[in-house]
Formats: structure tokens, sequence, C-alpha cells
């Protein structure tokens, strides 16, 4: 085998890619909490800018010409970074709780991390979350198996996506490197900007996360024809953004995994590296 293509370490997200499905924790907080403050905000307008450290995720919000518009009706002058501060104090604690509620594993997550061990290639994860919320993520996957090499959170880095810093502290901590051999998974356009900004491969995931927004239970009530429909939307916008590769989910990655580790493009070969 070519040393020069053999992957080295993959780096998940976590809401959407590899617990949660549908990323529907992040969301109901953001909603909640804008309408505590008088501000009614949509799951599309709460969806949007997923991926994002959430103090940036508030901000960018904010800065929508609705939400300028609302904010300004509502209190009588443009929103200020002490509005940001007020709404991101609310938001932290109130997600650190609902997260637990939220920790389902995606179907594959845990296949793909055995695959990985069984490999050699290192698996390591980036995340929105702040070190409060991921504290009381960690011991429910935990429980069930679930357990990464590498663990980085957006309060760990000077800044989250969609820099590459929570990337290179998990090459630097699982020592890998260089990060052309290495694979960023995550379901948002912040995601890929993240994974392409450090130099690496990037698969987008389609059905499992942001994009389509729907949980397990809602996606699988569809008709075929919706669901392709939701899935073609979710790649292009993904495709876009700039990622390599887009496949439904974290079950579905292996395919796409063995193509760049042997040709550098996909195939559809499932034979062992």
């Amino acid at each position: 085998m070519d040393e020069r293509k053999k992957i080295k370490g993959i780096i998940c997200d976590w809401a959407g890619t590899v617990i949660d499905f549908g990323c529907i924790a992040p969301v109901t907080v953001f909603v909640d909490v804008f309408k505590k403050k008088g501000i009614d905000i949509t799951w599309e307008e709460a969806r949007k800018p997923m991926g994002l450290s959430k103090k940036a995720h508030i901000q960018a919000i904010m800065q929508e010409p609705r939400i300028i518009t609302l904010w300004q009706e509502r209190y009588g002058k443009p929103s200020g970074e002490e509005d940001v501060d007020r709404l991101y104090a609310m938001v932290e604690p109130q997600l650190a709780e609902v997260v637990k509620s939220h920790c389902d594993i995606i179907p594959g997550a845990i296949e793909l991390l055995e695959f990985c061990r069984e490999n050699g290639v290192k698996f390591g994860t980036t995340t929105g979350y702040v070190g409060s919320m991921m504290r009381n993520i960690i011991p429910l996957v935990s429980e069930k198996g679930f357990i990464p090499d590498c663990i980085v959170a957006s309060d760990e880095v000077p800044y989250g996506r969609p820099s590459p810093f929570m990337l290179f502290e998990n090459m630097k901590r699982m020592n890998r490197y260089p990060a052309s051999q290495m694979v960023k998974i995550g379901d948002t356009v912040a995601d890929i900007q993240e994974g392409l900004n450090a130099g690496m491969w990037t698969i987008g995931l389609t059905l499992s996360g942001n994009e389509t927004g729907l949980t397990r239970s809602q996606l699988e009530a569809l008709p075929e024809s919706e669901i392709h429909e939701l899935r073609s939307k979710a790649s292009k916008r993904l495709l876009k953004a700039g990622a390599h590769y887009t496949c439904d989910g974290i079950w579905s990655v292996l395919p796409i995994l063995r193509g760049i580790n042997e040709k550098g493009s996909i195939t559809n070969r499932m034979d062992d590296w």
C-alpha cells in the first residue's frame, strides 16, 4: 500500500454526526432562549449557523436582517455585544442540561470507531459545544461504548469553526499528521469549512444532521421520494461549501474512506484495507 495515501486519522463532529440524530438539542435551546427574550426565531433561523461555537452561533442569528428588525422593534435599539453575552449566559447552562436527553448514538458511529481501532486509525472529535456541555455527554456515550481517542471542545482553542484549530489540537494530541492524510466528517457547512481550512479530506453528512434536521423516526416515516429530495438538497449545499464527498450518515462513510485510502477517490469496493 502507498503510505502517502493511507488515512491516519478521522475527526468527527458530535451532534448530528455521532449523536443526536437531526441535531435537535441545540435548535430547541436557541429557539427557547430567544423566545424568553421576546424574539420568535424559526427552526430554520436557529439551524443556519449550526456548527459554529455557541456564542458565535448567537451572534450569527442576531445578524440576520429579520432578527435585527425584531430586536429593534422589541428593545428600541440595535443589539450589542452585551446582549450576545446575556443570551449566551442563558444558552450554556440550558444546553448543558438538554444535551443529556439527546445522547442517542447514531447508527454506524460505534462500528466506525471499532473499524478504526482495528486498522490503526485514530478517531478524534470536534464540536461547537463547550466543556460544560461535553462533561454531561461523555459519561453517557461512554456507557454505550463510544469512546473516541480525542475530544476537543470549542472553548479549548482560541477560535472555533470555521477555523481549523480544534482539528490541529486533535492532530497534536493523537500524534497524527499530515493533515492531507486526515478526514473530517460532519453534518454542517462549518464542519466542511473547518476541514478544508485544515487541509483535510472532508465528508458531509446529508440525512443524519442539521441539513435535513429530522429525527430518525421522522425521516424513516417519509416516502423514499421525499428522502431523495432532502438528500439531494443537503448534498448540493455541502458540496457547494467544498465537501469532497457526501453520504447519508456515518453508517455509510466506509466506502468513501476506503476509496480515499486506496485511490484518493470514491470506490464501491468493500474489501479490507
